[in-house]
């Protein structure tokens, strides 16, 4: 193993770091254990990572560089560590697909992530130990406070909505529809922040509506998508549909409409 990357197992699973950059990740057996699966399970989200063919949830991931490092040798043999965020988006899709303890390893770390995010926001976390740029700027898009209200889903949209789920649009379950289908783009990050900014309240409902919560840039690159959606959503005539629509047009297969978080 190389000087430069730091290692450290823990309850069978393998931490790395390289020390010169501070880029980390697992190991693919680790990972495998926090996830609850077998190792073959996540080799084969790798494999279709790189083939463009895995499901929705793991899409942003395609065309990204899935690997800490080259083979590095460990107990028993050589293992390629997986990055830190690859880690994090394959744990969330089997906490989505009810893996017990994929769910437990995202509270710990979700714990330890806001932590450091309120830190690097007060000051407190010096500016080389807190989280990329990127990550770091990608919170802009959501909002401290919420804008005056407009309305960004237009009459038909939310009539065809209606329609394909048999549901009033005062539903909180229309919510989830609109999670599944126009906010799934957010990071893991924007999320954090959207529970600091508009927290879900005891009645399972935001304060705020969650376009209200959008940085100006961000709503209009995401009208074009809203555009797209509603064109779809008038060919079909349930959800089941309207995701089998959205599979031929992107490519991707749409998650279950009750799975994920309540965003209204």
């Amino acid at each position: 193993m190389s000087d430069d990357i730091l290692r450290q197992e823990i309850d069978g699973i393998e931490y790395f770091t390289i020390a010169s950059t501070g880029e980390s990740g697992m190991s693919q057996r680790g990972l495998s254990r926090l996830c609850g699966m077998q190792l073959r399970a996540i080799q084969n989200i790798l494999e279709n990572l790189t083939k463009n063919t895995a499901p929705q949830w793991l899409q942003k991931l395609v065309g990204s560089d899935l690997y800490l490092t080259k083979k590095t040798a460990v107990r028993g043999g050589k293992t390629t560590p997986i990055k830190a965020n690859v880690c994090w988006g394959i744990l969330r899709y089997y906490e989505r697909k009810g893996k017990t303890e994929a769910a437990i390893a995202l509270d710990a770390i979700g714990a330890i992530g806001i932590n450091s995010f309120i830190q690097a926001q007060t000051g407190w976390l010096p500016d080389q130990y807190q989280s990329s740029r990127k990550q770091r700027q990608e919170l802009s898009r959501i909002l401290e406070t919420p804008q005056p209200w407009t309305r960004m889903f237009e009459s038909e949209f939310e009539e065809n909505l209606e329609r394909i789920t048999k549901l009033h649009k005062r539903h909180i379950r229309n919510g989830q529809v609109y999670w599944e289908f126009v906010y799934n783009w957010m990071t893991p990050e924007e999320k954090a922040k959207l529970d600091i900014v508009n927290p879900v309240l005891t009645n399972g409902r935001r304060k705020h509506k969650i376009h209200r919560m959008l940085s100006d840039q961000t709503k209009q690159r995401l009208t074009p998508h809203v555009t797209s959606i509603l064109i779809l959503m008038k060919s079909a005539n349930s959800v089941a549909e309207l995701r089998r629509l959205v599979q031929r047009q992107y490519g991707v297969d749409q998650p279950n409409l009750f799975d994920g978080w309540s965003i209204e």
